[in-house]
């Protein structure tokens, strides 16, 4: 009854009296909602019958008097009787009685009636729940702000179960947020058909801005009936107004489609009000407004609403209320004349109606019947005195003096009067339809745009303080934007107040562009901050943009002011002063405009003038600036805006050299002239730049600080002498105003000025104090690192770099690019005082996003931005490359790329990094690349010949330069799998030079490539008693003594036993090593720990362990003291070793001694079933050696035992290739996995290559040859 639907209050009687029949409380609640309805007799009637009733004697008596009122034709005879019956009847009436007539009462919202009746009923029945609820209540909606926390001690003194719903939907209305959806559960569980208690979770999720609950809440409502939907769309229509506007961004099909869903719950939603609650005027006109206070900027809407209330006007012709809605409505199309006539109506049926007056008032206002609407204004002003003032009443007054021309100060108070009482009346107010409603936006935006009217046309510049109405305007649009983020009107007033105070208003602009690409004021304001930033070409683009959305913005005159701005300063003159002529002659211009729609202000008009003036002076037309300046002095005469056209005049002077008269024309200036400062500075700068006289320079900022003085203009002298180099003499100010004004920081400028005065231990403190004042400030920081680093402070200078850099993520473009430029200098300087890693990564970081702005906001830039990425890409790789660090290596060379694709210094770096980490081919691939892009590019060439191209420079020569060439060549060639390919270098190398056989280095090569006890050796022996191959040969030659078949030394899955004939002759070929520097003594140690562990004698084993433990970690020894945990049975503990040497990253010299490490370890895996970790382990090896025969051999024996004889044959197969067919039993497991695949050709075959070599295997013969014949035959 409370929240206005009486026909759901009636439905909802006839239901329960089917139940109950005759309750005389039920008949009384449906009399009641009768009488709401506008059925006066029928509910009189009622009443009359229920008098007698002893529970509803007073509420029936107070109900009658009630109806009476309602009435036409008031019958005050029976009013005043039932008045003397209801004093009579109350002073006797029991708890019962006095509580239904409190009930009455504060459904008709009769407050102090309300708490008379409720106090005499508790004390009757004190701890009656009914009576302590209902208290409860009429305290929570309270008009006394005072009143409302006792609500809830009364609803917990009530509130004895969970089934007083009433009390319940109490507490929910009083408790926070959260506690409020607790209580609404509560209810919903145990009462899953009460609807109020879905529709108040509801309104807690949109206080909560919850959206998506809220919607789901509201499908929820409307499956109980149709009465529901009232209320879910009153909740539902705000949150899809909003995101309606939120969700535009992508033009005008999706902004169409939202609109349409739009329309379509707002057309549902009034239709659901007109079925459900036909006979309801007051419950229309209150969803309507919640809407058109919202979204009164949308015309589409705004003719739906009026359509809608027209209807419901039709029906109910005396409502005030409605009437007063379509006026507002009308008002807000501009359809003054149709708005005052619906006030002027709703005035004849209610002469009191506050909203009738006001709208009648602003309708004469919009039609500039000013004296009617002052003496309106006037009287309506001594009627709300008594009653307290509202938020209209300023507004109006605004408005009225704005167009008498009162002064400015007095329309400003007038405004913030406005704003204030606005604002009070929404304290307290949780976010919902209500405080929407309350708030209204076009209220608030029509208070902004007063602000906006006649005001500066342009920016702020920095340091000057904001007026008062700049302030206000963003404090009001803050608050807005808050409330309704999507709303695309008020984000354009927000970047154009965030544009004139100097601050960053691309963000709003942002918005207004993606939810309404197609207004052309939006672009109007883009051209302008482009204009403002110096980005002509832009500005110019904008501008262009704004005309393919509506032609009729070249009828404007701010487009033609913009367009000639920037053709100007675009050096365009000719076509500047066309248009500037084009603007002079548009209507308004000359003489003051009229009319809302064609305002332009004086300090618009007066900006076509100078900038016409301008545009002549820089054309050589001197004259003609000349007669144009003082046409624009003489109409401007005696305003705020004069004194800006005799600056300009100045400017004219100085271009005819008349440099006397300049400075005559600005000693005029008073210093009660806004422009002052501004003269003064000007004057100075023709005495320091013209007259070259010091003396008369500083003189003109004495005179500002003398004539008005104050912290602003001590600091503008102090800034002067620092100026011509006196930075003694502006310390000493600088620190005047630091005790007058201690609130302005000038610890930065002090420090400054102590540098120059090259007191650098003196400025750092003031620096570091500086930095405390503002810790965001990076350029300070950068200056104070490079005033450390004179001081040679190395520490303390990375310190606050480091700093500097983590905080640069928040400042602007320009400072960025200074910040970065300014911290790789200082890198390159002292980069050893600096944790590399940690000032890459945030130069990197930096650098991205300054190529990420200027690709949108300055894209001729971008080419040397993502050349200075690029630079910190590689210097960064370079770090990790010199580290060995291989991944994060490629990934930043690789990123390098990406900002530059046909960079041959990066793609020449990347080529270096594969070629040294053993990935041939992407070298070769890399390196073919450089020489398509560059065919002369030598490093490139270098490096693609010590690939494959080597055999070239081996066969025309024969040194020991050529042998290094052919060992590494050997070396490559084995890691790419194609060791065959050196078979043809030997050969040409040996006809080319017959005595290249008798050099050691050729000998080593060739021992190298054998790999044998006969052949390998012999060769070896040649070159051990050479001094530069003598110490690899000896090393070479013991290994292979140790390990002729290359076994995984120590493994045991593929083992076959050692023999003690190669252990004793690996030691006489060291007995016979004669070191003869510290690196050939180490590797003596090593090998004869070799021996001792190949032994397998444990007291052997056990004191090369030991000698390994003592001696410096490499790679080399912990291999081998894996090796001996692995004799000594220690397995754990070799593992462990082995753990850490695969967790290195390989190279070069390491990678022979990985590989060993990972086939071992990759031997204990296959031994406990481990496979996932063994092919992490054999693909590393692969990788970095593609002729690693063990490798294939152990994944063809993981294939193997799962049965897959097809992929197990693939493997050995390789094996057996790289292994040079010379191992048996490797033979032996790929013919036999050839028969179990059925491919009995090759497995004859390889049974023939292996008796071939190895006649003594009779078990091929025996076990597979003849299996194979027989299977061929058959």
């Amino acid at each position: 009854m409370r929240e206005k639907y009486y026909r759901h209050a009636i439905n909802t009687a006839v239901k329960n009296l089917k139940l109950y029949n005759n309750d005389p409380v039920l008949r009384f609640f449906k009399a009641f909602a009768t009488l709401m309805e506008g059925n006066t007799q029928e509910a009189l009637r009622e009443f009359i019958q229920l008098r007698d009733h002893p529970y509803l004697s007073l509420c029936s008596t107070a109900a009658l008097i009630y109806a009476h009122k309602r009435s036409e034709t008031i019958d005050l005879e029976a009013v005043n009787q039932l008045n003397w019956e209801l004093k009579l009847s109350g002073s006797a009436a029991g708890d019962r009685a006095l509580y239904y007539a409190a009930l009455l009462y504060w459904i008709l919202e009769l407050e102090l009636k309300a708490r008379t009746c409720i106090k005499k009923m508790l004390k009757l029945s004190e701890t009656s729940p009914e009576g302590l609820i209902l208290k409860g209540w009429i305290a929570l909606t309270s008009d006394t702000e005072e009143n409302r926390p006792q609500a809830i001690r009364y609803f917990d003194s009530g509130v004895q179960d969970a089934g007083n719903l009433f009390g319940l939907m109490g507490k929910v209305k009083r408790q926070n947020e959260l506690c409020a959806l607790d209580i609404a559960n509560q209810i919903i569980v145990s009462h899953p058909d009460f609807s109020p208690a879905l529709l108040m979770k509801m309104k807690v999720f949109v206080s909560l801005r919850d959206w998506e609950q809220t919607e789901a809440v509201a499908q929820r409502c409307v499956l109980l009936s149709a009465y529901h939907l009232i209320e879910r769309f009153r909740c539902s229509s705000v949150f899809l107004l909003e995101i309606c506007r939120v969700l535009e961004r992508d033009g005008r099909d999706l902004k169409a489609l939202q609109m349409m869903t739009v329309k379509v719950r707002l057309q549902a939603l009034m239709s659901a009000v007109e079925i459900s609650e036909p006979c309801n005027p007051s419950l229309h006109v209150e969803i309507t407004a919640a809407i058109s206070r919202l979204c009164g900027h949308n015309p589409e809407i705004l003719q739906m609403l009026t359509v809608f209330v027209r209807r419901v006007s039709s029906r109910t012709p005396v409502a005030s209320d409605v009437i007063c809605e379509l006026g507002y409505l009308l008002n807000h199309q501009s359809k003054y004349k149709d708005a005052h006539k619906c006030y002027s109506t709703a005035l004849k049926t209610e002469p009191k109606c506050t909203s009738a007056l006001v709208g009648t008032i602003r309708c004469q206002l919009m039609c500039d019947q000013l004296e009617e609407a002052a003496q309106h204004l006037a009287l309506f002003c001594e009627v709300q005195e008594s009653l307290g003032n509202t938020a209209e009443v300023p507004l109006l007054k605004a408005l009225l003096g704005r167009k008498q021309s009162a002064g400015e100060e007095t329309v400003m108070q007038l405004l913030k009067d406005a704003t204030e009482l606005h604002f009070s009346a929404l304290r307290g107010l949780n976010y919902g339809v209500e405080y929407l409603q309350m708030l209204d936006l076009n209220f608030l935006l029509q208070i902004v745009c007063m602000h906006l009217e006649s005001k500066q046309d342009f920016a702020l510049v920095p340091g000057q303080t904001p007026p008062f109405w700049l302030k206000h305007s963003n404090m009001i649009l803050e608050t807005v934007i808050k409330a309704v983020p999507g709303m695309s009107v008020s984000c354009y007033y927000m970047a154009y107040i965030k544009f004139l105070l100097g601050e960053t208003a691309r963000h709003f602009l942002n918005l207004c562009i993606e939810k309404g690409p197609s207004v052309p004021e939006v672009h109007l304001l883009q051209a302008r901050l482009h204009l403002s930033a110096g980005e002509h070409s832009r500005c110019l683009s904008c501008l262009e943009s704004a005309v393919s959305v509506s032609f009729e913005v070249r009828d404007r005159f701010r487009f033609h002011l913009l367009k000639a701005r920037a053709l100007l300063r675009s050096g365009d003159l000719n076509n500047a002063i066309q248009c500037l002529k084009i603007t002079m002659s548009m209507p308004r211009v000359r003489r003051p405009s009229e009319g809302p729609q064609f305002f332009i202000s004086p300090s618009e008009r007066v900006s076509v003038y100078l900038e016409l003036t301008e545009a002549l002076r820089l054309n050589g037309e001197q004259h003609e600036a000349t007669r144009v300046l003082q046409d624009a002095i003489l109409r401007f005469k005696g305003t705020p805006e004069e004194t800006r056209l005799m600056l300009a005049n100045v400017d004219l002077a100085l271009a005819r050299d008349d440099v006397d008269a300049a400075v005559v024309v600005l000693q005029n200036i008073l210093p009660t002239e806004s422009t002052y400062i501004q003269a003064r500075e000007k004057m100075a700068h023709i005495y320091l730049e013209r007259k070259h006289n010091e003396k008369l320079y500083i003189t003109c900022y004495r005179e500002i600080s003398e004539q008005l003085p104050g912290a602003h203009t001590r600091i503008l002298l102090a800034d002067a002498f620092m100026k011509i180099h006196q930075p003694e003499e502006a310390v000493k100010i600088y620190r005047e105003v630091e005790k007058i004004a201690p609130k302005d920081t000038l610890a930065k400028k002090i420090g400054q000025a102590l540098v120059k005065a090259h007191e650098y231990d003196t400025a750092v403190s003031y620096y570091e104090l500086a930095l405390k004042t503002d810790t965001l400030d990076c350029l300070m920081s950068v200056e104070l690192s490079e005033l450390l680093l004179k001081l040679k402070r190395f520490e303390k200078a990375q310190q606050v770099l480091e700093k500097a850099l983590e905080l640069s993520f928040s400042k602007t473009k320009v400072d960025l690019m200074q910040s970065l430029k300014n911290s790789l200098t200082f890198f390159c300087g002292f980069s050893m005082c600096i944790q590399m890693k940690m000032l890459f990564c945030q130069l990197h970081d930096l650098q991205q996003k300054v190529v990420f702005r200027t690709a949108n906001e300055h894209p001729e830039e971008l080419e040397d931005q993502r050349k200075l990425l690029v630079v910190i890409c590689c210097d960064w790789a370079r770090e990790f490359h010199l580290r060995r660090n291989l991944e994060k290596a490629k990934q930043h060379y690789t990123d390098a790329l990406n900002h530059s694709p046909d960079n041959e210094e990066v793609i020449f770096r990347l080529a270096q990094l594969y070629y040294e980490h053993q990935k041939l081919d992407y070298c070769e691939e890399l390196c073919l690349k450089i020489l398509q892009l560059h065919q002369n590019h030598t490093a490139a060439l270098m490096v693609r010949i010590s690939q494959m191209r080597c055999s070239a420079v081996i066969c025309r020569n024969s040194s020991k330069y050529v042998c290094l060439i052919l060992s590494s060549f050997l070396h490559i060639l084995r890691r790419m799998g194609k060791l065959d390919d050196v078979r043809s270098v030997f050969i040409a190398c040996e006809k080319f030079s017959p005595l290249s056989v008798r050099e050691p280095g050729y000998n080593y090569c060739k021992g190298l490539y054998f790999w044998s006890l006969t052949d390998a050796l012999m060769h070896l022996n040649k070159a051990r008693g050479d001094a530069d191959w003598g110490e690899p040969a000896v090393d070479l030659m013991d290994r292979i003594c140790l390990n002729p078949d290359r076994d995984v030394f120590g493994g045991e899955v593929l083992h076959k036993g050692q023999n003690e004939t190669r252990i004793s002759t690996a030691h006489n070929i060291l007995s016979m090593f004669r070191p003869r520097s510290k690196s050939e003594q180490d590797k003596l140690e090593l090998l004869s720990n070799l021996c001792r562990i190949s032994s397998k004698e444990p007291k052997e084993v056990e004191r090369a362990v030991l000698e390994l433990t003592d001696m410096q970690a490499k790679n080399a020894s912990l291999l081998m003291m894996a090796q001996g945990f692995v004799q000594l049975k220690q397995i754990p503990r070799a593992r462990n070793v082995l753990k850490r040497l695969s967790r290195i990253e390989w190279s070069d010299t390491n990678a022979d001694d990985l590989e060993s490490a990972c086939l071992l370890l990759a031997d204990m895996y296959i031994k406990t079933g481990k496979y996932t970790q063994v092919d992490k382990l054999l693909d590393s090896c692969i990788r970095h050696n593609q002729s690693c025969s063990k490798a294939y051999e152990y994944r063809g024996l993981i294939m193997e035992s799962e049965q897959r004889h097809s992929d197990a044959a693939l493997q050995y197969e390789l094996a057996w290739k790289h292994s040079s067919r010379a191992h048996p039993a490797v033979g032996f497991r790929l013919a036999f996995n050839y028969l179990k695949c059925k491919n009995y050709t090759l497995a004859v075959d390889v049974c023939h290559q292996v008796l071939q070599q190895r006649p003594d295997y009779p078990e091929i013969q025996d076990e597979l040859l003849t299996r194979a014949q027989l299977s061929l035959r058959l």
